[in-house]
């Protein structure tokens, strides 16, 4: 007799991820969803062999596409499941839930009612200006986070905003609920600080890197000895980077020696944008400025060009809703010297002076301790999202001077530029491949599960931080339903009633998708009890809501004590 083949090893994490985390055909290209679709490849390419990875809430045509994703990459014989549901019992035998966001104080209620210990929570920060974002930094105070769940902050700038929420939140509520003694920070969640990531495969061709910027240049009709400067990113002056400290520098560098070229290769969320860009530019006539998608949004093909014929990849961000860079490790696994803001987690990727050049930045508001009357109309819902933040954008001040200097200093020593681009290379390599970054993910996730197992085990079940429904609500009705079973009788009205157009999408919710089951047991038995729901798969309570509901349509009546 053939032996079975062993069971599968669970993945150190189940990944939560909806399309919206992933999908960058289904969803509008951003670089949330670009890094949610590189964390999940690589984690399919790290499996080692035997182990299984759970993909979780995914359904129709956005798990089809998850699937084509990362069957491709499935690495060392591992397996890939894709399910819509959040298997509990998969996501205990893997330790940790994985998010892609910063909402872990949603997902404790996966825990309610049971050991905080029974697996991790994990999750992961990207903008974290808007009002929503900042709600669920707050939450992470409130709900029952422990030392084993963990907020990975995907750089130092980004970590500082994260804790700086906690601290003034949590002031807020020791002066709210007047405690006059100091308060500290719960143990958990854990802020470790893990970077984002890119697979550089799709960047790579069998050339060096002259041979690929005179081909790049050939293919883009631009002069072979000319200075050329790229960005790729969003071409948004409210969201991303206002381009007039660009324009200007590199106009002025222009004017003392010509031939210098602007690349921008992106998308234009709309007209309006691309003639404010257009018109901008038009105030600049000493530069040439190529655009490479607009519109519609550049492709991978552009992308590559872009950066393959340029000398200096450049990014002036100054944007709160910027955290991390993803486009610098892309010019960085390609060989090119950075020019880029000194910006939030800019600062982590660029070595000033070895890799590149950090330009220094002045933001107006920066250390103010009151909201400015921006923020007030933001918070209040009076103002937009993007206007509040393209307004805190103008008062951000890149450095001309600096980042003029940055410009000449490459153009004029290109030797240098070289050495810095293959400095930037050895650096993706050694701190930005996935094959370093996946290795820290797995480090986190086996500490944090160490943590938990080596936690001291409650004595009994763990109540959920907040009051369930059934406790806020208990004084609505009289008193609680307590019956036990009901029984069929003349006077009762026809089963069908359960799947009627009015009732068959509510019950089938209440009965975990077991309506039919629910209905064939009552059109053969003279009586159904909790005891008989709960054969058919349905937690205790889910049995107690539908037997209600019988009572409540009319399906059943009362037993009488004779009849017990």
């Amino acid at each position: 007799m053939p032996e079975k083949p062993p069971a599968p090893q669970a993945f150190p994490a189940v990944l939560l991820l909806p399309g919206d985390a992933f999908d960058t055909q289904g969803h509008q290209v951003m670089g949330r969803r670009v890094a949610g679709r590189e964390f999940a490849r690589a984690m399919a390419g790290s499996l080692r062999s035997g182990e299984q990875l759970v993909v979780a809430g995914l359904a129709g045509e956005e798990a089809r596409r998850l699937g084509s994703l990362l069957q491709p990459r499935l690495g060392g014989g591992g397996q890939l499941v894709i399910t819509p549901h959040l298997p509990v019992a998969q996501i205990s035998a893997s330790g940790c839930l994985h998010v892609p966001d910063p909402n872990l104080g949603r997902w404790t209620w996966l825990r309610a009612a049971q050991s905080h210990q029974v697996f991790s929570l994990t999750g992961v920060i990207h903008t974290l200006c808007s009002e929503t974002v900042v709600s669920c930094l707050h939450n992470l105070l409130h709900a029952p986070l422990q030392s084993w769940d963990a907020l990975v902050c995907t750089s130092a700038a980004g970590r500082s905003v994260v804790q700086a929420a906690l601290e003034a939140r949590l002031e807020q509520l020791r002066q709210r609920l007047h405690i006059s003694q100091p308060v500290v920070l719960p143990d958990g969640p854990q802020l470790p600080v893990i970077p984002l990531a890119i697979d550089p495969e799709p960047l790579q061709v069998p050339l060096d890197r002259q041979q690929r910027r005179l081909r790049a240049r050939q293919a883009l009709g631009l002069d072979h000895e000319g200075f050329v400067v790229s960005f790729v990113g969003r071409l948004s002056f409210h969201s991303k980077a206002n381009p007039l400290p660009l324009y200007r520098a590199l106009d002025e560098l222009a004017r003392e020696s010509p031939g210098v070229v602007l690349l921008e290769c992106g998308h234009l969320f709309n007209a309006p944008i691309g003639q404010a860009f257009d018109e901008l530019a038009s105030r600049f006539p000493a530069l040439a400025v190529k655009r490479l998608g607009g519109l519609q949004p550049a492709t991978e093909a552009e992308k590559l060009l872009t950066l393959e014929a340029a000398d200096v990849f450049t990014s002036p961000a100054d944007n709160l809703q910027e955290t991390f860079g993803l486009s610098l490790l892309e010019a960085m696994a390609v060989e090119l010297p950075l020019v880029v803001s000194d910006w939030d987690g800019y600062r982590d990727l660029v070595v000033h002076g070895e890799t590149g050049f950090l330009i220094p930045t002045a933001d107006a508001l920066c250390g103010q301790s009151q909201p400015d009357e921006v923020e007030l109309a933001y918070r209040l819902g009076f103002l937009d999202y993007d206007t509040m933040i393209g307004c805190r954008s103008s008062a951000v001040v890149v450095d001309h001077p600096a980042l003029l200097q940055a410009f000449r200093t490459l153009r004029d020593n290109p030797q240098l530029a070289r050495s810095m681009g293959r400095r930037a290379a050895q650096r993706f390599e050694s701190c930005f491949s996935w094959r370093v970054v996946g290795e820290q993910y797995r480090e986190l996730w086996q500490d944090l599960a160490a943590r938990r197992l080596a936690a001291a085990a409650p004595a009994g079940a763990t109540a959920t931080a907040e009051a369930s429904y059934g406790e806020l609500f208990a004084a609505y009705p009289t008193q609680a339903f307590r019956t036990r079973q009901g029984r069929r009788s003349a006077h009762c009205l026809d089963p069908a009633l359960l799947q009627s157009p009015m009732n068959q999408s509510l019950l089938g919710v209440i009965s975990g998708q077991r309506l039919d089951a629910v209905r064939h047991l009552m059109e053969r038995q003279a009586q159904l009890s909790l005891e008989d729901l709960t054969g058919l798969g349905l937690s205790p309570i889910q049995a107690t809501q539908m037997l209600a509901a019988c009572f409540k349509l009319g399906l059943l009546e009362e037993v009488t004590p004779r009849e017990l």
